[in-house]
């Protein structure tokens, strides 16, 4: 029987304009704010954001962040 465990951290996905840039391992329920920052740390994210900032940001916990520019 196997036993179910809560995960402490989850992977979330980061997009830029609905690309996948790549993912990060975050918090359960870690925030906006904190998800954004820890997604500008992903090379591939922050060189598709050179000179930008996001209009728009969704933000679905747990699952998947997207930058919209």
């Amino acid at each position: 029987s196997a036993s179910v465990t809560v995960a402490s951290e989850v992977e979330v996905v980061v997009q830029v304009n609905g690309k996948r840039r790549g993912s990060l391992k975050l918090a359960t329920g870690a925030s906006e704010t904190e998800a954004v920052t820890k997604a500008r740390d992903i090379p591939a994210v922050a060189t598709a954001l050179v000179g930008k900032e996001p209009k728009r940001i969704i933000y679905i916990p747990n699952k998947i962040i997207n930058l919209v520019v």
